[in-house]
């Protein structure tokens, strides 16, 4: 019995450290501009999931200000509550902020400590995650930094 535990705990903490590598890798998923007509003064940059879930960063180059959507298909959360979100990279560190659901399976951090956030996600290595306790989602770190440099000088902020 044991020995099933330990092994059920390897497989997870690989699928944790290794799968966004590969996934990453393999080009399934990858860090790149995003763009929403609905959205014309943006610069964004995503990770979208086969799933559905992703993670969308954006800054508004009418007020300079960055804000992120996070994407979670299997949540169900409700309209117009809000949420704390928190994001830890694989280095430790971590944030936490304030997410406003926008439909029950997305939600979007606006607040004015979002590059807080974006700063946490920057320091990781192979990964990062987000998650409100109940649910939570894994990125890829790998390219993020590079990815991510149009959307921060859009809004004067920099690595």
């Amino acid at each position: 019995m044991r020995t099933m535990t330990i092994l059920k705990w390897l497989t997870s903490a690989f699928l944790v450290v290794f799968m966004p590598y590969v996934t990453a890798q393999a080009g399934e998923g990858a860090w790149g501009p995003w763009s929403n007509p609905n959205m014309p003064s943006a610069v964004a940059d995503a990770f979208v999931e086969d799933d559905g879930g992703a993670l969308i960063i954006a800054c508004n180059t009418t007020n300079k200000l960055i804000s992120y959507i996070l994407k979670e298909p299997r949540a169900n959360w409700q309209e117009g509550t809000k949420i704390k979100i928190t994001t830890r990279a694989d280095d430790g560190s971590e944030t936490t902020s304030t997410g406003y659901v926008i439909n029950p399976a997305a939600l979007a951090v606006t607040e004015q400590s979002t590059f807080d956030n974006i700063s946490t996600m920057g320091k990781a290595t192979s990964f990062f995650a987000l998650g409100d306790g109940v649910y939570a989602r894994i990125f890829p770190a790998v390219n993020f930094r590079k990815s991510m440099e149009p959307v921060l000088q859009a809004c004067g902020d920099h690595w």
